[in-house]
């Protein structure tokens, strides 16, 4: 699919981190697909390694086999640009590609489904839920779901990093929200924020 003439150029593939990470520096890729189970050799998850410390160089797209919200919240904290589902790939993995090269996130609709499901009661009163966000905290919720840190996002608003974690807790407890990705999952859900695009309507 990747090689159909789409506007897409493979660099090079791996099979193993210290391989990846070889092709990843010496090619510079806008993009790097990395699979979940990929490990470095201290058992740390690559991809999450990758997009940590890239600082937007190179971006990720993750592709998991399970829908992992834990690991969709890490993936998001350490700035990983994508998060398709094994049984979407076919379907999903170009548009994650060309989304995450224009820099926005994107995140499979499976696991935008599996939010959704898991939390029934938060979705039937969402549009409630989010109306008592201010617009400073709606923008530091879609900068989340854009996958910055915390220091990133305070670089980007002009504000202390001491400023956005208290904006996000005061996000977490007006959305009743248990981590980030169960806010950004909220988010998606009301329309706030949509699949493959962190701005806000």
């Amino acid at each position: 699919m990747l090689h159909m003439g789409n506007g897409i150029f493979v660099l090079g593939e791996a099979t193993a981190a210290p391989r990846l990470d070889e092709l990843i520096v010496r090619h510079r890729p806008m993009v790097a697909v990395v699979n979940a189970t990929l490990r470095q050799a201290d058992d740390v998850e690559f991809a999450l390694a990758l997009a940590a410390r890239s600082l937007g160089r190179t971006r990720v797209v993750l592709v998991s086999e399970t829908l992992d919200e834990d690991l969709l919240g890490r993936a998001l904290q350490s700035g990983t640009g994508g998060f398709v589902h094994r049984e979407a790939l076919l379907r999903e993995i170009l548009p994650a590609i060309r989304q995450v090269a224009a820099g926005l996130t994107f995140i499979s609709s499976t696991m935008i489904t599996r939010l959704r499901d898991r939390f029934p009661a938060v979705i039937n009163r969402v549009g409630h839920r989010l109306t008592p966000l201010t617009r400073r905290e709606a923008e530091v919720l879609a900068l989340v779901a854009a996958g910055l840190s915390n220091l990133q996002i305070a670089d980007k608003l002009g504000i202390g990093a001491g400023t956005v974690r208290s904006h996000l807790a005061r996000i977490l407890a007006k959305l009743s929200a248990r981590n980030r990705a169960h806010a950004v999952g909220i988010a998606y859900e009301s329309g706030l924020l949509t699949v493959g695009s962190p701005r806000r309507r």
